[in-house]
């Protein structure tokens, strides 16, 4: 009995753990770090940091021009007005791969492996440091769910998040990619904000700090997570009036999560000074940017080139949820509605609202933790209802959406899922099958990124 008790009660962690071994599974049989398929696209941004401070020993990156040294490297800078080199991305995502590199880089100069920093065993520590933070990540995803619902409850939120979604894809196939490691480090925050919540301990304050550095270096507007923070557990009016004076009491943890922040923004900022002779910086000053009239919050839903949840259908249950937080967890509803529609506003009104290539709308991945919960919420409305014609059903769903999220997954690893040009007729177009019809691609159509940097309609016939 106390056994069956023990496994009852970690049920969601064995899930989690036979998620990760699965995600280990597929890894190990697709080896892209034998194929060099890891340092790719944006990877090659987030990465690049470590190679040219640790190995080139040139961060201003000059040594590209004339480099006739031994070494093969790929580095993608963009020119600053000033001339200089510097690299789209924030170095966020150096800060998480850094560990993995350096045991790559120590393997790679004691074996015939080229130390350049882009042979296989760079690649696969980035592999690595990916499954770390994936299953960090399910861990706190538990105890996060287990603090408000029942083991059954958590585990098939874990599975609807981990496994169904593009979490999954994304944590086995392009593991390079920041989305998984923000699920894990968001997650992180979410957990230690309820604990300082409910004790302000100096460690989770300054882990909070941590956090938020962590979270907003890696992809800067994911700084907005820290709405949750701030208006989590607000049930009332009244709560909601007196949450400042609660903040100027506890003046000196505020202050020390922005210290924690600062430091670690200042080798950023650092960076920035040095190469373009200001502490801050916008690279992506060649056009992109936030069209806040006109988010795209129905298409990045609902579209079939790269909707949410289209391609990630069980997470409607989370959006259901939003609605039901307030008669059990209410002191979750504010916070976690806030959050989410802030974020999903500032993100779909970002000129490229279907994400680049992704699959699905691939930004969304970062908050899963948050969206967990009223994952859990919901369900746990569900199963508390007698009225079986309503309940029955809904698990009927569940289950079905639930598997069209895994043969989503199946159909993009086998290229019948197009990263950016999938239309209706593409998407429906031998749907069964995981792979492509000899049709397919001729259902495709490609976006116009120049119109949509401009503000225009990607297929529309204007030109201005």
């Amino acid at each position: 009995m106390n056994r069956f008790k023990f496994l009852k009660l970690n049920f969601p962690y064995i899930v989690s753990f036979l998620i990760v071994l699965l995600s280990i599974n597929i890894t190990n049989n697709v080896h892209s770090w034998k194929n060099k398929q890891v340092i790719q696209w944006d990877v090659i941004s987030y990465y690049g940091y470590l190679p040219a401070a640790f190995i080139y020993n040139d961060i201003t990156l000059k040594f590209i021009d004339n480099y006739s040294g031994p070494h093969q490297f790929e580095m993608w800078p963009k020119e600053a007005p000033n001339g200089s080199k510097v690299f789209v991305t924030s170095m966020g995502m150096s800060f998480l791969y850094a560990p993995f590199f350096f045991a790559a880089h120590y393997y790679a100069l004691n074996s015939e492996y080229d130390a350049g920093g882009y042979s296989e065993p760079y690649h696969l520590a980035i592999i690595i440091s990916a499954i770390f933070y994936f299953a960090l990540g399910l861990f706190f995803l538990c105890k996060l769910l287990l603090q408000y619902f029942n083991p059954f409850i958590s585990s098939l939120v874990v599975v609807i998040t981990a496994a169904s979604s593009n979490l999954f894809y994304y944590a086995t196939f392009e593991q390079g990619m920041s989305h998984t490691f923000s699920f894990a480090l968001i997650t992180l925050f979410v957990w230690f904000t309820i604990k300082w919540y409910d004790k302000q301990k100096y460690i989770y304050t300054i882990l909070l700090g941590i956090l938020i550095g962590l979270i907003s270096l890696v992809r800067p507007t994911n700084i907005l997570v820290s709405l949750f923070f701030i208006f989590f557990g607000i049930k009332s009016w009244r709560a909601l009036i007196n949450r400042g004076n609660f903040f100027l009491s506890r003046y000196k943890h505020l202050a020390l999560i922005l210290f924690f922040w600062f430091i670690i923004w200042f080798p950023q900022f650092l960076y920035w000074k040095l190469l373009t002779g200001s502490f801050f910086y916008n690279s992506y000053a060649d056009g992109s940017q936030f069209f806040f009239n006109d988010p795209k919050i129905i298409n990045g839903f609902f579209s079939y080139r790269n909707g949410w949840l289209v391609y990630s259908p069980a997470m409607i249950f989370s959006v259901l949820g939003m609605f039901i937080l307030w008669k059990k967890q209410k002191e979750l509803q504010l916070p976690l509605a806030i959050t989410f529609l802030v974020f999903i506003y500032v993100s779909y009104s970002w000129w490229c609202w279907w994400s680049g290539g992704a699959f699905g709308n691939r930004f969304m991945i970062d908050i899963y933790g948050l969206l967990a919960l009223s994952s859990g919420a919901f369900f746990t409305y569900i199963s508390s209802l007698k009225l079986k014609w309503i309940k029955y059903p809904v698990v009927i769903v569940a289950f079905i959406l639930v598997l069209a999220g895994v043969h989503h997954i199946n159909k993009r690893r086998n290229f019948s899922i197009h990263w950016d040009s999938m239309t209706k007729e593409a998407f429906w177009d031998s749907y069964l099958d995981k792979k492509p019809s000899p049709e397919f691609e001729s259902k495709l159509r490609a976006p116009d990124y120049s119109k949509a940097l401009m503000g225009i309609d990607e297929y529309s016939n204007k030109t201005n």
